[in-house]
């Protein structure tokens, strides 16, 4: 017996553990098909691709001039070939700026991948829900056949009217009702998940939600979540580049230098050498610095807004995530104590109580259990909006 039962612990514990790794797996499907990451991603090569452009130098300048001169002095041509060299391209501060855009593309990437996600887990748990409830409603319309079942034999044998008969096919059809427009919804959530996975059916449809996570300590989980939140990373991130953008015009007052080669070749003179140059910058860089200034004091508004809000909004959902959890958790109790329906049914056919009480009590039992079923599934849409990286 006791081998028994440790087989059936076993298997629990298995099938417990590989739906939660069917649901995963399900997400990483999402993940490679979704048309709209693979989009993302071919946008975040750009985007790396064009941050790599802007860290190298100036393109050289070649220039060739070729000059006619009057009868008997002949013809003269040169040739220019030179190279600018701006101090904060030789200096690395362009790589850094353009290293970190390439982590502001990827950030970006991460948030949309987050968005993505989390849309798929609602829609698990939302499957799940409206296999739990067809579960249930199906139970419920199994029992309603049974009755019309039951009344129809007993109008038969003179022993009930047909005004009972109709209370119980009245009742049958409002559940059938009930069934067909919970898998109509059904239907509706499987089809959405099918096309956040690139069109492809789903290789596994959830039926049981994943293991409880809810964090039993707000703040020590609110600091792992606020390091690797993709979003906060992003607003951070932009504080940097900013940063770098404002040592990158300060380099830019600085003279920028041009050093290349000339020649002129005269019909009886030829000249060649060295040219250098100086570009200073009076005019352009006037209020650049001034710009870049701003620039890094609104990206650190938007760092500062972005982590009061995040803050705000998960402690709100947390809080909400532990209320919906114990309601949860004392509606099932309650409904777990109060399951008289094959009582109610036995009641009825050996004439204990009437259609009506039946009907009532029977409705009562179902609308608690829609009721318990509707909190499970808040509690797990709030739990997946707290999984925000």
């Amino acid at each position: 017996m006791r081998r028994i039962f440790l087989t059936i612990i076993g298997l629990s514990v298995f099938l417990a553990a590989s739906a939660q790794g069917g649901a995963e797996a399900l997400l990483q499907e999402i993940e490679a098909n979704n048309p709209e990451l693979k989009a993302a991603a071919a946008e975040l090569e750009q985007e790396r691709l064009a941050n790599r452009s802007e860290a190298l130098l100036a393109d050289p300048e070649v220039e060739f001039n070729y000059l006619w001169g009057a009868a008997g002095i002949g013809n003269r041509h040169d040739l220019r070939v030179t190279q600018s060299f701006d101090l904060a391209t030789l200096s690395g501060r362009r790589s850094g700026k353009a290293a970190g855009m390439d982590e502001l593309s990827a950030l970006k990437y991460k948030a949309r991948r987050l968005e993505v996600l989390q849309e798929a887990r609602r829609l698990c748990v939302d499957l799940v829900y409206y296999h739990q409830l067809l579960e249930e409603l199906r139970d419920h319309l199994e029992r309603s056949n049974m009755l019309v079942d039951s009344y129809e034999r007993r109008m038969a044998s003179g022993d009930a009217t047909i005004l009972d008969l109709n209370k119980a096919k009245l009742h049958q059809a409002s559940i059938q009702g009930r069934v067909n427009q919970t898998d109509n919804e059904r239907q509706a959530a499987l089809a959405r998940l099918t096309a956040l996975n690139g069109g492809k059916a789903p290789s596994f449809i959830p039926e049981r939600y994943d293991a409880d996570f809810l964090p039993a300590d707000f703040e020590t989980w609110f600091a792992e979540a606020s390091e690797q939140n993709p979003v906060l990373a992003y607003v951070r991130k932009e504080l940097e580049v900013e940063q770098q953008q404002l040592s990158i015009d300060r380099l830019s007052t600085m003279p920028e230098l041009t050093v290349g080669y000339m020649s002129e070749i005269h019909t009886e003179e030829q000249f060649r050498g060295v040219t250098v140059g100086v570009s200073i910058p009076l005019w352009s860089g006037a209020n650049r610095v001034k710009r870049s200034r701003a620039g890094v004091a609104a990206a650190q508004s938007r760092q500062d807004a972005a982590e009061q809000a995040f803050y705000r909004q998960l402690r709100d959902l947390y809080r909400q995530a532990a209320a919906m959890k114990a309601n949860a958790e004392t509606l099932r109790a309650s409904l777990t104590d109060t399951d008289y329906r094959d009582f109610l049914l036995s009641a009825l056919t050996r004439g204990e109580i009437s259609m009506i009480d039946y009907l009532v009590e029977n409705d009562l039992y179902y609308e608690a259990l829609e009721q318990t079923l509707d909190a499970e599934r808040e509690y797990r849409q709030a739990l997946a909006e707290l999984k925000v990286f």
